[in-house]
């Protein structure tokens, strides 16, 4: 792989170095995304995943039956149909989100609604100098969509940087 969320020597070999601990103890790497890239280096061994070594794995979200999946641009034309099964049957997941890594929010937010549409995503300029986004969806896409109101904005926080506010209109 080309990317990984630690360093490939601690993936590897179980044991962190300083700065991988130091990711681990403030929550910026999780156990769950060390096993993840542990699996996924032993796979790229396979011929049938050795795509595998020419994509970057940024982060992995566990959120409950959904994971979401942060890879590097257009690696998503790579990602086989044989992997995302592999992977919800190994991690017992219903959904597997796949998101190509951004400050973006209109990306990420697209990503975690799929099939459902954006109406719209507006900037707003704070007194304070700040900006943040208000994205508007279709309040008839609310029961479809997999996250609530309050998770797509903690989820676009964490993947982007940016602070969103979501209205189903």
């Amino acid at each position: 792989m080309i990317n990984l969320p630690a360093c490939q020597t601690c993936v590897n070999s179980g044991f962190l170095c300083s700065s991988c601990q130091e990711k681990l103890d403030k929550g910026v790497l999780t156990q769950f995304e060390l096993d993840l890239a542990k699996d996924l280096l032993v796979l790229e061994e396979e011929e049938q995943f050795s795509f595998l070594k020419n994509i970057s794995f940024y982060k992995a979200i566990d959120f409950e039956d959904v994971v979401i999946f942060v890879i590097g641009k257009k690696d998503k034309l790579k990602i086989t149909q044989k992997l995302i099964k592999w992977l919800k049957e190994r991690y017992e997941v219903d959904d597997l989100i796949l998101i190509e890594q951004t400050k973006n929010p209109r990306a990420v937010l697209e990503s975690l609604i799929a099939p459902k549409k954006l109406i719209s995503l507006n900037e707003i300029f704070l007194a304070t100098g700040d900006i943040e986004f208000k994205g508007v969806l279709n309040k008839s896409d609310q029961e479809a969509i997999l996250f609530t109101k309050e998770e797509l904005e903690e989820l676009i926080l964490e993947l982007t940087g940016n602070t969103i506010r979501i209205e189903f209109q």
